[in-house]
Parts: structure tokens; sequence; C-alpha cells
């Protein structure tokens, strides 16, 4: 009887233990082909094509300077004077104000001393003049009248004939008129004014200093007329056009100012291998711009539609993409409208297309894949 259940519970431990380690391996035994089947999945990181109107924009940095720069230079020779205006960098004027002057004492008494032999050339022709053409004489007479030396000459008397003006020249009465007139516009040079409101950038010559012809004196700006230089890279320059708006914004980004595309450079330039955009800034946002100061652009060329953005990681060597198609990977063709910083837009693709958006190390067409959506 012992015998019996000593058998009894040894068959039963058997059993047992059989049933306890095929359980145990069946765990392990799907545990591995769980670990198997995720090592095999590639998961990868997708977004969802949802295609609308995509605003364009080219951005770009630039310098604000002003459209009126110009240096001043003296077209006479003489001694630099003083005139009030304190010709200093920094100094604003206002337009017309007289900036400085070339001493102009011996011209001017070189000017009155040729009038005055011009007003004895005029006066001895006058007796042939009441003799050949009595018809003008009276208004001879009145010219001679009006002759100052202290003033500029009055104009001359209408010539009423060949003869009359062949006479005058014979005389050297025209010649000499022209001749004094010229002189009177050169002596204008020696004071020089304000073409606009502006302010002083730079002097090279001082007060006191004698001056050549050609001799740059100082360099203004014109402070109401800012602009903008803005390079664009030769492939998004087909988008910018004139009159494009523009937004701009200081470095710290705590100001935003409006501009409009004016021009548009013709040639590359050299230093940053690009075309210049040049911007002009709203004169109500002139006085808290500076010339010098740097600014970020947006130029808003626009907007494509049926489009969307992708970031720039998504694109392939060859300029197509991966997307995700029941599961599997396949490569397509796309349209780049314009290529961002971190972004691309693109056309044609289609709504709801999943558009991988990180490498896949190996991927392949037909690659099985888990897609999982950007958030």
């Amino acid at each position: 009887m012992k015998k019996r259940q000593i058998i009894i519970l040894t068959v039963t431990f058997l059993i047992l233990s059989s049933i306890v380690w095929r359980l145990a391996s069946g765990t392990k035994d799907a545990e591995k082909s769980e670990e198997n089947t995720n090592e095999t999945k590639k998961f990868v990181k997708v977004q969802q094509i949802s295609n609308d109107t995509v605003a364009i924009i080219v951005n770009g940095f630039g310098r604000v300077s002003s459209s009126r720069n110009i240096t001043l230079t003296s077209e006479v020779q003489g001694v630099l004077q003083t005139t009030g205006f304190d010709l200093k960098p920094g100094q604003t004027f206002t337009q017309g104000q007289l900036l400085f002057k070339v001493n102009d004492r011996e011209a001017q008494l070189a000017l009155k001393a040729r009038k005055s032999t011009y007003l004895n050339l005029v006066a001895s022709a006058l007796a042939d003049i009441k003799i050949d053409f009595p018809d003008n004489s009276s208004k001879w007479s009145k010219f001679l009248d009006a002759i100052d030396i202290d003033a500029t000459l009055p104009e001359l008397p209408e010539i009423k004939s060949s003869k009359e003006r062949t006479f005058l020249a014979s005389r050297n009465v025209l010649s000499e008129y022209y001749t004094i007139k010229g002189d009177e516009e050169r002596l204008k040079k020696y004071n020089i004014y304000a073409p606009f409101n502006g302010s002083v950038v730079d002097v090279t010559s001082e007060i006191g200093a004698v001056i050549n012809p050609g001799s740059p004196v100082a360099t203004i700006i014109k402070t109401i007329a800012l602009e903008v230089a803005i390079p664009v890279n030769v492939s998004d320059i087909s988008l910018v056009k004139i009159g494009n708006m523009v937004s701009l914004k200081n470095q710290e980004k705590t100001a935003v100012f409006n501009g409009k595309v004016a021009r548009v450079a013709q040639n590359i330039n050299q230093n940053t291998q690009s075309i210049d955009v040049f911007v002009d800034i709203d004169e109500t946002q002139h006085s808290v711009l500076f010339n010098g100061m740097y600014l970020e652009a947006e130029i808003h060329t626009g907007n494509v539609y049926d489009a969307d953005e992708i970031p720039r990681r998504s694109l392939l060597n060859d300029g197509r993409v991966f997307v995700v198609q029941d599961s599997i990977l396949l490569k397509k063709e796309l349209t780049i409208v314009k290529k961002n910083k971190n972004t691309v837009v693109v056309k044609n693709l289609a709504d709801n297309d999943l558009v991988v958006i990180e490498p896949v190390p190996g991927a392949m067409d037909s690659l099985v894949v888990t897609p999982i959506k950007n958030k």
C-alpha cells in the first residue's frame, strides 16, 4: 500500500514538474519571439501632409544706411572759413543751411573790376548803337543803367538782327558778358549749402586750412532717407519683386519697422556671393533708427497655393522624399518652391501623405516600417 502511494506521488510530481517547465519555457519563448519582432520593426517619424496656402518669406540681415551719402568737396581754392555752423561729426542741419565757405574776397574784387571794365565797354558801344540800331538803342540804354558792380548782370536786350549781333560780337560785348556770368556762377561755389536735411558723418578739412579744387571737406547723409541692403541668395532672387513689403526687426527683436523693396541689384556682391536687395524704410520710423544699425529682414514675396512645409532633413540626395504607404517605404517626386533655413516649401504631395522627416538607416523602397506621426 505504501509502495503504491509512493508511486502515485512520484508520478504526480513528475507531471506537475513537466507542466511548470512547459509553462516557463513557453513564456520565455514568447518573450524572445516578441523581442525578435520588435528588433525587426523599424519605427520612422513622419509628417502628415495638409496642403494649404503658404506664405513665402525670404529672410536676411542688412545694415541701415542713408540713400543719400555725399562727400562735399571744394571746387575753388582758398582758406576754409566758419559760417556759424559747427562743422563736426554728428552735427545736424536743414536743407539750404550754409555749411561752410571758402574765402572769396579776392574773387569778389576781381569780379567787380571786370564788371567796371564791362560797364565802360557797353558805354563806348552805345554811341554806335544809337546811330546804327536806333530801334534798339533804348533797350541798351536801360541795360547800361541796370548794370551794378555789386549785383549780378541783368539779362541782355533782345538782339533783333544778325547785323546787330555781328556788331556786338566785334566789340566783345557778348563774349565779355558771358565771361562775367561765368565768374558770377563760380563765385557761388565759394559757399556750400546743405542740399537736404541731414547730419555730418565725417570731416576731413578743418576751419582755417587751405583747400584746393577737388579737396574733400566733409561727408554728409540724408537722415530722412534710410534704406537697408539685404543680401539674398541667387536661388531666391527670382521670388523678390520691387514693391514687396518687408518686415524689419532690430537685433534684440524689440522693435519692428516697415519697409518696401525699392531696388534689386543686377550683379552679384563679390563679398557675399549674393544679390543685394535695397529696402526703403518708412520715414515715420526714422527717429529710432540710426545709420549703421543691423536689422533682420523678412521679405514677403507672396503666397503659394496647394503647398505644405516640411523639414529640410526630409529631402534625399536626389531631391525626393520617402513616404509611408501601407507600412511600406516608397520614394516620391515633389516640387521644391522655396528652401528656408530649416524647412522646405513643397508642392505635388497629396493630402494625408506620410512623409518621413528623419533619416532612416538602411532605408530603401519597399522596406516595411512603422510610422510615428510627428506632433
